[in-house]
C-alpha cells in the first residue's frame, strides 16, 4: 500500500478534506484524529458528503447523517474551527469566535479558503471529500 504525503511526513492523525461549493469555490479543512477519534472516524466514513447549508449566528452548518455521542466536548471556538454537534448531527464551521450553549466535538480547522464559508447563502450545497494528500 502506498503512503500518502501526510503519512510520509509522519502524520497519522491529520486528514485533509476539501469543501467544494458551486461556482468553483473551495476550501481546505484539516481534521485531526487525536481531538475526537470516534467522531472523526465516523465523519471520514461518511465522505464524500453533500449537504445543504444551514446558516446559524456565527457558523455554517452542514447536515450529516451521523450518530455519534459527545466526545472531548468544547463550548468555545475560534474563527475557522470545525466541530461536530452530536445533538443535531451537524458539521459546523465557525465564522467568528463563539461560545456555544451545547457541547460540540472538535474536528479541526479551515486552513485555506475561509472566504468560501463567509460567502455562503442558506440552502447552497457544499460537498466534502477527502483531500488528495489524505487517505482515511
Amino acid at each position: 500500500m502506498e503512503k500518502s504525503p501526510a503519512q510520509d511526513a509522519g502524520s497519522v492523525s491529520r486528514f485533509e478534506c476539501i469543501a467544494s461549493v458551486t461556482g468553483g469555490r473551495r476550501a481546505k479543512i484539516a481534521f485531526y484524529r487525536h481531538v475526537a477519534p470516534v467522531t472523526l472516524n465516523a465523519v471520514l466514513r461518511s465522505l464524500p458528503l453533500s449537504s445543504r447549508v444551514s446558516l446559524q449566528p456565527g457558523m455554517v452548518c452542514l447536515f450529516a447523517d451521523l450518530k455519534v455521542g459527545v466526545e472531548k466536548p468544547r463550548t468555545s471556538f475560534a474563527r475557522g474551527d470545525a466541530a461536530f454537534l452530536p445533538s443535531a448531527g451537524l458539521i459546523c464551521i465557525f465564522l467568528s469566535d463563539a461560545r456555544s450553549d451545547r457541547p460540540l466535538n472538535p474536528l479541526g480547522k479551515v486552513e485555506e479558503g475561509m472566504t468560501t464559508f463567509d460567502g455562503l447563502r442558506q440552502g447552497e450545497v457544499v460537498s466534502l471529500s477527502v483531500g488528495p494528500s489524505s487517505t482515511p
